[in-house]
């Protein structure tokens, strides 16, 4: 019965989604790199010092545009997509922005 209740619950917790986390990120500005795996927005967060993700605005309106002046400081909460084409250390997938003035 213990082996059936430990698999039940691996595969409850193997679904459910982590909520992201707060922390400050810089915007690089958009990546316009020319390869297949290239586009959206760079950005630093400062949780992973050494690696630039790329990130897609799909949609949401976090009111950055490529007229803002880069590099911008910001606040986010995010989540990094585990499989996805891109030319950088990962694409991460932004939940809440807030500009930082």
């Amino acid at each position: 019965m213990k082996p059936i209740i430990g698999m039940c619950l691996v595969f409850i917790l193997g679904c459910c989604k982590s909520e992201g986390h707060w922390v400050s990120a810089t915007l690089e500005g958009y990546d316009l790199r020319e390869c297949a795996c290239r586009g959206g927005c760079l950005v630093k967060p400062n949780d992973a010092l050494d690696k630039v993700f790329q990130w897609y605005q799909k949609g949401e309106t976090f009111d950055i545009t490529s007229l803002d002046t880069f590099p911008m400081k910001v606040m986010i909460n995010y989540d990094l997509i585990q499989q996805s084409c891109v030319a950088s250390d990962g694409e991460i997938e932004i939940n809440e922005l807030v500009k930082i003035k």
